[in-house]
C-alpha cells in the first residue's frame, strides 16, 4: 500500500498521520524537535525497509538558531563517526517509524489545557520605564497581586507623582487601570492589566502537577496524624516542625504503599466494581430503543409503549402478547 495524496489518513497505533500534515521528530530519532511535513507512506510489501513498522517519508525543515544547529550536527557526527554540517545532513524524503515523529495535530488535541492569568505592568516616569509580568494558574492570586501592585503604586510610585496634576488622564475597566500625563503619554505613563491564556501541557508537565498535589496532601495527612503522637512531644517545636517538613515524607509513603498488598488489591478491585456499574448503566441505557417510555416508580421499569402495532412484538412493552411483560 502507498499513501502519497494530500489529505489521505493512514491509522497507526491510535494515531492518525495525514499526507501532507504537518510533523515533529521525536527523542526516538537524529531528527530530535526538527519541524517538517508527510510526503508519503508506504506499507506491507510496498515498504522499502524492513521494519516491522510503515515507513514515513518525511521533509524535515532546517533548524535556524545557532544552537539547534550545532545539536543536531552533533547527533549525525555521533551517528556517523565523523564530522557532518548542517549541509551534510538529508532533510528531504526521510524514512521514518511511527514512533520517530509526532503529528503536530496530536499534539494540539492530547495537550492539557490550563489557564494562565498574567498580571502585566508598565510604567514611564519622566522617560525611565519598567515593567513587571507575574503570571499565575489561577484568578484569585493574579487578582490579588493586581490590586496590591496597584495600591503601592497609589502609595509610592507614578500615579503618587501625579495624582495632584490637573493633566492627568486615568483610564480604568474591570482588570484593567491606565493612567498617563496628557500629551506627554511616553514620558509618563502607568498601565497594569491581568490576561487570561491558554497554557498547553504535555502528559509529563500536567503529572509533575498532580504529584506535587499528592505530595502536598501526604504531608499534610503525615503531620495531622503525628500530632496525635505523646512520643512527638518529647520534640521541641523547632524539631517537631523539621520533623513534619521533612522531604524524604512522600516517597516513604509511596514505597510503604507500594509493598501494601491489601491496599493495592483494594485499590483495582474498586477500579473493578465501578467499571462493571458504569459499563452496566450504559449497557442497560444503549438496549432500550428510542421509543421507549419507562414505567414510573419501577426501579426496573418495562415501556408502556406508544400505541404502535410494533409495540405489541416489542420485548420491553408491559402488555407484550406471549413471552415477556406482564402478560405472559
Amino acid at each position: 500500500m502507498v499513501l502519497d495524496r494530500p489529505g489521505a489518513e493512514f491509522d497507526y497505533n491510535g494515531k492518525k498521520y495525514v499526507i501532507g500534515e504537518s510533523i515533529v521528530g521525536t527523542e526516538e530519532s537524529e531528527y530530535d524537535g526538527l519541524i517538517g511535513t508527510i510526503s508519503e507512506i508506504r506499507d506491507g510489501d510496498d515498504k522499502e525497509t524492513e521494519n516491522e513498522t510503515p515507513d514515513i517519508y518525511c521533509s524535515f525543515e532546517p533548524p535556524v538558531h545557532p544552537l539547534d544547529i550545532q545539536q543536531l550536527e552533533k547527533r549525525f557526527s555521533a551517528l556517523y563517526q565523523q564530522p557532518k554540517t548542517l549541509e551534510d545532513i538529508v532533510l528531504d524524503c526521510v524514512i521514518m517509524a511511527p514512533d520517530m515523529i509526532e503529528p503536530l495535530s496530536f499534539i494540539q488535541e492530547n495537550r492539557h489545557k490550563l489557564s494562565l492569568y498574567t498580571v502585566y505592568e508598565e510604567w514611564v516616569l519622566d522617560g525611565v520605564d519598567g515593567y513587571s509580568i507575574a503570571p499565575f494558574m489561577d484568578y484569585r492570586s493574579a487578582r490579588l497581586k493586581f490590586c496590591e501592585d496597584l495600591t503601592e503604586d497609589q502609595r509610592n510610585g507614578c500615579i503618587h507623582s501625579w495624582e495632584e496634576r490637573d493633566d492627568l488622564v486615568i483610564e480604568a475597566r474591570k482588570d484593567y487601570y491606565e493612567c498617563y500625563l496628557d500629551g506627554e503619554y511616553c514620558q509618563n505613563h502607568y498601565k497594569i492589566s491581568i490576561r487570561q491564556d491558554t497554557v498547553l501541557m504535555s502528559d509529563e508537565s500536567f503529572g509533575m502537577i498532580g504529584r506535587a498535589y499528592i505530595d502536598q496532601s501526604r504531608m499534610e495527612d503525615f503531620a495531622s496524624n503525628a500530632a496525635e503522637w505523646d512520643k512527638a512531644e518529647a520534640l521541641s517545636d523547632e524539631q517537631f516542625q523539621r520533623f513534619i517538613s521533612d522531604p524524604s515524607i512522600p516517597d516513604r509513603i509511596e514505597k510503604k504503599l507500594g509493598k501494601n498488598d491489601p491496599y493495592w488489591e483494594s485499590y483495582w478491585d474498586s477500579i473493578s466494581d465501578v467499571a462493571h456499574e458504569l459499563l452496566n448503566e450504559y449497557l442497560k441505557n444503549n438496549t432500550h430503543p428510542d421509543c421507549f417510555a419507562p414505567e414510573p416508580d419501577n426501579p426496573y421499569p418495562l415501556c408502556i409503549g406508544n400505541g404502535e402495532e410494533k409495540c405489541r412484538q416489542c420485548c420491553l412493552y408491559v402488555d407484550m402478547e406471549g413471552e415477556g411483560g406482564h402478560d405472559e
